[in-house]
């Protein structure tokens, strides 16, 4: 006898931001496979969804206020109601199909350091009183993919520092994937003509805040990752579009927003430039949201349908399907 979950996509994806998702449908089958006649009580499914966070012991002085988790969705599919039972089922397989509307303001799915947003399924098979129940679970990735106008926008700031430069940035997308090139472009016009510009660094700045809401205390975690490219050039007016890329993906989350878990990004362009003998800085920090993939990747690559390999049967403790597609990172 063996209990397996089995999804029409190994990944669930919500098209938009969270206030413009229209939401996602999630279809599935239950599988029983039976070698013999048996006698069941019932079959369930409940699909679960949390954020949990977990802070350090040396922020929150009590320990039992380490732990705080928000219940995102809980949902049961009474597939053979014990109410009805019991059941004798023939030998054979036996499937029992499901779906669920996923609402497009639910988060997607986050591993960090310090908290995490997960969602699994968890059918259950009960086999009477003298019998363990038969349980098996699985784990939903779920990723949010941004809309294609989104993609297409560019973001300019123009500026003028301390009345001896003008600048202008623009930024091919205001929203992009890990995996895809962001387009940076340049202008600069000293209004001195003792004005040089030196170089140019780019990074990225990634915030990661968890916040209890009880107490209603925060806390934000910064970190940084250079890009390329520098320009170690001098020139009196530079005019330049660059193509920036992020460093391996392991390192880096993708922006998510939650009551207690939040991660955003923003692209700082570092800008070092020389007036005579004096050496200036100016730092121009821009917005950015990081997605798991965009819409380019995800029609080169679309998602697998019915492609999930089955597991080995489920016995009377909790077997996890992993995923051949990883969670984002550990946030070390």
């Amino acid at each position: 006898m063996w209990l397996d979950i089995r999804l029409s996509q190994n990944t669930l994806i919500l098209l938009g931001s969270r206030n413009e998702s229209a939401g996602s449908v999630l279809h599935g089958v239950v599988h029983l496979n039976l070698k013999r006649e048996t006698c069941i009580d019932f079959v369930s499914l409940k699909l679960k969804g949390k954020a949990e966070t977990f802070w350090p012991s040396a922020f929150v002085a009590n320990p039992l206020a380490n732990y705080e988790r928000q219940n995102l969705v809980l949902y049961t599919w009474d597939l053979l109601p014990a109410k009805d039972g019991p059941f004798t089922l023939p030998p054979g397989e036996h499937q029992y199909p499901f779906e669920f509307v996923f609402n497009g303001f639910l988060p997607e799915s986050v591993q960090i350091k310090n908290g995490q947003v997960k969602y699994k399924l968890v059918a259950a098979l009960g086999r009477g009183l003298l019998k363990p129940n038969l349980i098996c679970e699985r784990e939903l990735k779920v990723c949010r993919f941004a809309q294609p106008s989104v993609f297409n926008t560019t973001y300019p700031i123009v500026d003028t520092w301390e009345n001896m430069l003008d600048y202008t940035i623009f930024i091919s997308h205001q929203v992009i994937s890990l995996f895809d090139s962001l387009s940076v472009f340049l202008t600069f016009l000293p209004k001195n003509p003792e004005v040089r510009v030196k170089g140019i660094t780019f990074e990225l700045m990634e915030n990661l805040t968890l916040r209890q809401t009880k107490s209603g205390k925060s806390q934000v975690d910064t970190r940084w990752y250079t890009l390329n490219s520098k320009l170690e050039e001098t020139r009196f007016s530079y005019s330049r579009s660059y193509a920036v890329t992020f460093p391996p993906t392991e390192k880096i989350h993708f922006d998510c927003s939650t009551e207690l878990i939040e991660i955003s990004h923003k692209l700082q362009a570092r800008v070092t430039f020389s007036a005579g003998k004096t050496v200036n800085a100016i730092v121009i920090k821009v917005p950015l949201s990081i997605m798991a993939a965009s819409l380019e990747t995800m029609s080169e690559n679309p998602p697998r349908y019915d492609q999930i390999p089955l597991p080995a049967s489920c016995h009377s403790e909790l077997l996890p399907v992993h995923f051949s597609d990883p969670l984002p990172p550990p946030y070390h």
